[in-house]
């Protein structure tokens, strides 16, 4: 109908359509961030620090390491306290300790398992002090005589005279051993071996009497 108007058209029409900010520039963005206004010299302040950067590049150090991508020494500075810059291995961790490559770290100051970890070795010592004091009076003497029956030396040296020693013990509990029981066969064995001796030695004194013209007499199993 004519005289009925549609309030849907009514509400649209009324109503106002929000404005779009105007787009920021770049010095309201970095006016945002940074709390204050660019100073306007600041373009210049850089582009002299620049300058003067490039300009005394060549006095500093710099990485050398291979460059895959030109296949020239690279030319970039190296990270704080390495040689290398961070791309090169600058950047890897070094040493034994927590901070080191692929060492597990622990904040309890557990050893790391390796062998030349400094908090491994004063884990041990620690270890080492704690069964020293726990032990008695005795104890610690023999420790002492131990301590000053051992001669210096490298550590290949004290297993070397270790083997020996033991070496040593072994032949000297043999040797203390008493003999089995003689048997018959052994018993036998040792009458002929005394025959046989007395024999050879009857010979020799033959051999010593005669001269050495003439031929010797007859032997054991003539």
């Amino acid at each position: 109908m004519r005289g009925v108007e549609d309030p849907r058209a009514t509400s649209r029409s009324n109503t106002v359509m929000p404005r779009r900010p105007p787009p920021r520039t770049r010095a309201a963005k970095s006016t945002r961030r940074g709390g204050g206004h660019c100073a306007p010299d600041f373009p210049s302040i850089g582009a002299k620090a620049l300058r003067r950067y490039h300009a005394e590049r060549h006095l500093h150090p710099f990485c050398g390491a291979l460059a895959k991508s030109t296949g020239e020494p690279c030319r970039r500075t190296p990270a704080k306290g390495r040689t290398r810059c961070r791309l090169h291995g600058g950047a890897t961790p070094r040493g034994d300790g927590p901070a080191g490559w692929h060492t597990p770290g622990f904040p309890d100051g557990l050893p790391t398992g390796k062998p030349c970890s400094d908090a491994l070795k004063a884990w041990t010592r620690r270890k080492r002090r704690a069964e020293i004091a726990a032990m008695s009076s005795e104890e610690r003497a023999r420790l002492e005589e131990r301590r000053q029956a051992i001669k210096p030396g490298s550590t290949a040296e004290r297993a070397r005279r270790r083997r020996n020693l033991d070496a040593r013990r072994w032949l000297e509990e043999i040797t203390r051993e008493p003999g089995s029981a003689p048997t018959p066969e052994r018993i036998e064995l040792a009458a002929l071996r005394a025959k046989a001796v007395a024999h050879l030695a009857r010979l020799d004194a033959e051999l010593a009497a005669r001269p050495d013209d003439e031929p010797p007499a007859g032997g054991l199993f003539d």
